[in-house]
């Protein structure tokens, strides 16, 4: 059965790409989130700075490119892969 991959970027993730479209692209981002999604779930061998989180912000993940980190959770149903990217800052911002 082939699993669909949905992307979904929240009002925060939006608006910093908005405004930081030099240092990080949509396609970027997107691109990052598959190469992820492909590491947890199907266990396939990526170069990747993926990482899980912990506290309060259990259950999402946390992928690195330079100084920027997207947080984002993953949600698996029978067909669709949905991931939800909650919020995409610099490193100090972030957590």
């Amino acid at each position: 059965m082939k699993k669909t991959l949905r992307i979904t970027y929240l009002k925060k993730a939006e608006k910093f790409l908005a405004k930081n479209s030099t240092t990080i692209k949509e396609s970027d981002v997107d691109e990052l989130i598959v190469l992820a999604v492909k590491r947890k779930l199907f266990n396939m061998d990526v170069n990747i700075d993926l990482k899980a989180l912990k506290g309060s912000l259990k259950g999402k993940f946390r992928v690195r490119k330079g100084k920027v980190r997207i947080i984002f959770e993953i949600i698996e149903k029978e067909v669709i892969i949905e991931s939800i990217i909650e919020d995409i800052d610099f490193r100090g911002n972030i957590y």
